[in-house]
């Protein structure tokens, strides 16, 4: 096979981007291939490496150009893995590797590498055709640049997207000294968000916010069965007063469909004898003390009322 057709097939597994070291694996001589990039005005990614022409030359190529620079062993990391994971939807402002500490990575416009004592094989993973720190590592690199709120945040959109739970993040942080920069601000937030079981940021604010009020929700919310084989899953209960709380935390309950969704939502939880109080960011902000009062009502008189409909 002509191998400049095999190199620009591996251009395309790699997401556009080349080094100079591995056309001359594929036998085509580094002058040679120098002088069709000077040529065809390539765009030098790194030094050595380049964006083929026709490629995408975005994150995920920036990202594989720094690992092809830093060798066999970098792996993308802290908010770099964690977005190629899927847990953050921003892009980061620079791209971040981990390497082992007893290796050396040069230096790279736009890419920040860490070395670490405590990186093992376990850490490593491959999303997108790229090595990459597993969410759990993502985590642990990225928790000395944030505060404890804000990784709760990063915490429960890892646990809603399905891409990680608290409880993997504390079983990785387990094997590490407390000594380790940032292991004990994450492991704290990490404690914070297993301990509420809230899938959205709003419900974890509330949920704390009825903790400091002397409420106490169930540790984890119940799912609710209304009949017909279907069960609703609430942000927030309190079983014993069969009362709930939904939060709408999102800007499509505005929406005329949301909120006929809502309203048979309410329904069923009538239905099946359960009481829902709904609140969102905007009573959260200017209204949380009569929102309290409203649970703390509901608690003491739904099931008076349900024991007079003869429960």
């Amino acid at each position: 096979m002509n191998p400049w057709v095999r190199l620009f097939r591996l251009a395309r597994l790699q997401h556009g981007v080349i080094a100079t070291w591995q056309a001359v694996q594929l036998g085509i001589a580094a002058s040679t291939f120098l002088r069709r990039v000077r040529r065809e005005q390539w765009i030098e990614r790194h030094r050595g490496v380049f964006v083929v022409p026709g490629a995408d030359p975005g994150f995920l190529s920036e990202v594989s150009a720094a690992l092809l620079v830093a060798g066999p062993h970098a792996l993308a990391t802290a908010d770099t893995a964690l977005q190629l994971h899927g847990v953050v939807d921003s892009r980061p402002p620079q791209v971040t590797l981990v390497i082992p500490h007893e290796q050396r990575a040069p230096a790279l416009r736009g890419v920040r590498v860490l070395r670490s004592r405590t990186l093992t094989d376990e850490d490593a993973t491959i999303v997108q055709r790229l090595r990459c720190a597993t969410p759990q590592r993502g985590f642990l690199d990225v928790a000395p640049h944030h505060d404890r709120g804000r990784l709760r945040v990063m915490l429960i959109d890892g646990r809603q997207r399905q891409v990680v739970s608290p409880g993997d993040v504390i079983a990785r942080l387990a094997l590490l000294s407390p000594r380790v920069p940032g292991r004990n601000r994450l492991l704290w937030a990490a404690h914070d968000v297993d301990g509420v079981g809230a899938d959205s940021v709003l419900s974890d604010v509330v949920h704390r916010r009825l903790l400091a009020a002397g409420l106490t929700p169930d540790r984890q919310p119940v799912a609710i069965d209304v009949g017909g084989g279907r069960h609703l899953h609430p942000d927030i209960t309190f079983h014993r007063s069969a009362v709930c709380i939904e939060c709408d935390s999102l800007a499509h309950h505005r929406t005329q469909r949301a909120i006929d969704l809502d309203h048979r939502k309410d329904q069923a939880y009538a239905r099946a004898r359960w009481k829902c109080l709904r609140i969102g960011w905007r009573r959260l902000d200017h209204d949380w003390d009569g929102f309290a009062r409203d649970v703390r009502h509901q608690l003491s008189e739904w099931p008076r009322v349900i024991a007079a409909l003869g429960r």
